[in-house]
Protein backbone atom coordinates (compact mmCIF):
# COMPACT_ATOMS: atom_id res chain seq x y z
CA UNK A 1 0.00 0.00 0.00
CA UNK A 2 1.51 3.56 -1.32
CA UNK A 3 0.53 5.61 1.58
CA UNK A 4 2.36 8.52 0.17
CA UNK A 5 0.00 8.08 -3.02
CA UNK A 6 -3.20 7.67 -0.83
CA UNK A 7 -1.98 10.98 1.26
CA UNK A 8 -1.70 12.80 -2.20
CA UNK A 9 -5.62 11.78 -3.63
CA UNK A 10 -7.34 12.89 -0.68
CA UNK A 11 -9.55 15.74 -1.18
CA UNK A 12 -10.83 18.39 1.64
CA UNK A 13 -13.12 20.75 0.68
CA UNK A 14 -15.36 23.22 2.63
CA UNK A 15 -19.11 23.49 2.04
CA UNK A 16 -21.78 26.33 3.47
CA UNK A 17 -25.24 24.47 3.11
CA UNK A 18 -27.57 27.64 3.00
CA UNK A 19 -30.93 27.41 5.25
CA UNK A 20 -33.39 25.34 3.53
CA UNK A 21 -30.88 23.35 0.83
CA UNK A 22 -31.04 20.11 0.09
CA UNK A 23 -28.30 18.82 -2.11
CA UNK A 24 -29.47 16.16 -5.01
CA UNK A 25 -28.50 12.74 -3.71
CA UNK A 26 -25.59 11.27 -5.48
CA UNK A 27 -22.41 9.05 -4.62
CA UNK A 28 -19.02 8.72 -4.92
CA UNK A 29 -18.01 5.13 -6.07
CA UNK A 30 -14.47 5.05 -5.36
CA UNK A 31 -14.20 7.51 -2.24
CA UNK A 32 -15.62 7.41 1.08
CA UNK A 33 -16.94 10.70 2.46
CA UNK A 34 -16.18 11.74 5.71
CA UNK A 35 -18.24 14.99 6.53
CA UNK A 36 -17.55 17.21 10.01
CA UNK A 37 -19.80 19.56 11.10
CA UNK A 38 -18.02 23.05 12.22
CA UNK A 39 -20.70 25.36 12.49
CA UNK A 40 -24.70 25.33 12.40
CA UNK A 41 -26.90 22.30 11.58
CA UNK A 42 -28.48 20.07 9.55
CA UNK A 43 -28.72 16.04 8.78
CA UNK A 44 -26.35 13.87 6.45
CA UNK A 45 -29.03 12.43 4.25
CA UNK A 46 -28.93 8.11 3.35
CA UNK A 47 -31.15 6.73 1.26
CA UNK A 48 -32.63 4.55 4.16
CA UNK A 49 -31.84 6.95 7.01
CA UNK A 50 -30.94 10.62 8.75
CA UNK A 51 -28.19 11.50 10.74
CA UNK A 52 -28.25 15.09 12.40
CA UNK A 53 -25.28 17.07 12.39
CA UNK A 54 -24.26 19.46 15.07
CA UNK A 55 -21.11 21.17 15.52
CA UNK A 56 -18.20 18.90 16.28
CA UNK A 57 -20.60 15.87 14.84
CA UNK A 58 -19.48 13.46 11.78
CA UNK A 59 -21.37 11.71 9.30
CA UNK A 60 -19.25 8.91 6.94
CA UNK A 61 -20.06 7.90 3.99
CA UNK A 62 -18.85 4.83 2.63
CA UNK A 63 -17.85 4.37 -1.32
CA UNK A 64 -20.45 3.70 -3.52
CA UNK A 65 -23.31 4.54 -1.17
CA UNK A 66 -26.02 7.38 -2.29
CA UNK A 67 -26.40 10.35 0.35
CA UNK A 68 -27.22 13.90 0.41
CA UNK A 69 -27.17 16.60 3.00
CA UNK A 70 -29.98 19.05 3.77
CA UNK A 71 -29.85 22.12 6.47
CA UNK A 72 -32.33 23.34 8.81
CA UNK A 73 -30.03 26.17 9.13
CA UNK A 74 -27.11 27.50 7.74
CA UNK A 75 -24.59 24.64 7.74
CA UNK A 76 -20.92 24.57 7.15
CA UNK A 77 -19.07 21.65 7.36
CA UNK A 78 -15.67 19.89 6.08
CA UNK A 79 -15.66 17.02 3.59
CA UNK A 80 -12.57 14.45 2.94
CA UNK A 81 -13.41 12.34 -0.06
CA UNK A 82 -10.78 9.58 0.94
CA UNK A 83 -9.67 6.75 -2.39
CA UNK A 84 -10.74 3.22 -2.00
CA UNK A 85 -10.65 0.57 -4.34
CA UNK A 86 -14.01 -1.41 -3.21
CA UNK A 87 -13.61 -4.69 -4.14
CA UNK A 88 -16.86 -5.90 -5.85
CA UNK A 89 -15.93 -9.49 -6.85
CA UNK A 90 -14.47 -11.51 -4.09
CA UNK A 91 -14.05 -14.21 -5.59
CA UNK A 92 -12.05 -13.02 -8.60
CA UNK A 93 -10.90 -10.29 -6.24
CA UNK A 94 -12.15 -7.54 -9.21
CA UNK A 95 -12.31 -4.10 -7.39
CA UNK A 96 -14.83 -0.65 -8.42
CA UNK A 97 -11.78 0.36 -10.18
CA UNK A 98 -10.63 -2.83 -12.72
CA UNK A 99 -14.51 -2.79 -13.27
CA UNK A 100 -14.41 1.06 -14.06
CA UNK A 101 -11.08 0.57 -16.16
CA UNK A 102 -12.78 -1.88 -18.92
CA UNK A 103 -15.46 -0.04 -19.25
CA UNK A 104 -12.76 2.83 -20.04
CA UNK A 105 -11.60 0.20 -22.67
CA UNK A 106 -15.69 -0.17 -23.80
CA UNK A 107 -16.81 -3.01 -21.97
CA UNK A 108 -20.67 -2.05 -21.75
CA UNK A 109 -22.08 -5.44 -20.26
CA UNK A 110 -21.87 -7.78 -17.86
CA UNK A 111 -20.77 -10.68 -20.28
CA UNK A 112 -17.77 -7.74 -21.42
CA UNK A 113 -16.34 -7.20 -17.91
CA UNK A 114 -16.60 -11.05 -17.09
CA UNK A 115 -14.55 -11.71 -20.08
CA UNK A 116 -12.05 -8.67 -19.05
CA UNK A 117 -11.88 -9.08 -15.61
CA UNK A 118 -13.60 -12.35 -14.49
CA UNK A 119 -15.69 -10.48 -12.23
CA UNK A 120 -18.96 -12.64 -11.99
CA UNK A 121 -17.57 -15.76 -12.65
CA UNK A 122 -17.18 -17.57 -9.32
CA UNK A 123 -20.21 -17.83 -6.84
CA UNK A 124 -22.00 -14.59 -9.51
CA UNK A 125 -22.91 -12.76 -6.25
CA UNK A 126 -21.57 -10.04 -7.57
CA UNK A 127 -23.50 -9.28 -10.78
CA UNK A 128 -26.31 -7.25 -9.60
CA UNK A 129 -23.34 -4.83 -8.33
CA UNK A 130 -21.64 -5.15 -11.86
CA UNK A 131 -24.90 -4.19 -13.53
CA UNK A 132 -25.54 -1.17 -11.23
CA UNK A 133 -21.95 0.22 -11.73
CA UNK A 134 -22.69 -0.33 -15.39
CA UNK A 135 -25.52 2.02 -15.73
CA UNK A 136 -23.26 5.12 -14.31
CA UNK A 137 -21.20 7.31 -16.15
CA UNK A 138 -20.68 10.19 -13.79
CA UNK A 139 -21.02 9.42 -10.11
CA UNK A 140 -21.03 12.75 -8.39
CA UNK A 141 -23.35 13.90 -10.54
CA UNK A 142 -25.38 10.54 -11.04
CA UNK A 143 -25.37 10.80 -14.92
CA UNK A 144 -26.27 7.75 -16.47
CA UNK A 145 -24.83 6.22 -19.11
CA UNK A 146 -27.71 5.96 -21.02
CA UNK A 147 -28.04 9.94 -20.50
CA UNK A 148 -24.54 10.34 -22.07
CA UNK A 149 -24.92 8.15 -25.09
CA UNK A 150 -27.77 9.92 -25.65
CA UNK A 151 -26.22 13.02 -25.87
CA UNK A 152 -23.50 12.32 -28.16
CA UNK A 153 -25.94 10.55 -30.38
CA UNK A 154 -27.75 14.12 -30.26
CA UNK A 155 -23.86 15.99 -31.20
CA UNK A 156 -22.42 16.19 -28.10
CA UNK A 157 -18.64 14.95 -29.47
CA UNK A 158 -16.43 16.66 -26.70
CA UNK A 159 -16.78 15.72 -23.33
CA UNK A 160 -16.84 19.76 -22.64
CA UNK A 161 -20.05 19.24 -24.92
CA UNK A 162 -21.40 16.39 -22.78
CA UNK A 163 -20.65 18.39 -19.59
CA UNK A 164 -22.65 21.30 -21.05
CA UNK A 165 -25.41 19.06 -22.09
CA UNK A 166 -25.50 16.38 -19.05
CA UNK A 167 -23.64 18.19 -16.37
CA UNK A 168 -21.44 14.36 -16.92
CA UNK A 169 -17.45 15.29 -16.13
CA UNK A 170 -17.99 18.81 -14.24
CA UNK A 171 -17.64 17.39 -11.05
CA UNK A 172 -14.11 15.26 -9.92
CA UNK A 173 -13.42 15.01 -13.41
CA UNK A 174 -12.42 11.34 -12.74
CA UNK A 175 -15.21 9.93 -15.43
CA UNK A 176 -13.59 12.01 -18.31
CA UNK A 177 -11.80 8.73 -19.86
CA UNK A 178 -15.19 6.53 -19.51
CA UNK A 179 -16.78 9.64 -21.32
CA UNK A 180 -14.37 9.97 -24.44
CA UNK A 181 -14.75 6.36 -24.58
CA UNK A 182 -18.41 6.97 -24.81
CA UNK A 183 -17.61 9.94 -27.73
CA UNK A 184 -15.05 7.15 -29.46
CA UNK A 185 -17.72 4.17 -29.45
CA UNK A 186 -20.77 5.88 -29.30
CA UNK A 187 -22.03 3.50 -27.27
Amino acid sequence: MNLNLIKESIEENVYHIPFGTEVPMHEHADQDEIFYCIKGSGFGVLEDREVELNVGDTFVVPAGTMHSMRSDEDLYVVAILIPVDKIICHCKQVSFGDIRKAMVGGARTVEEIQEITGAGTGCGGCIEKVEKILTVACGCKGISIETVVNAVKDGADTIEKIGEATGAGTGCGKCKALLQNIIDTKK
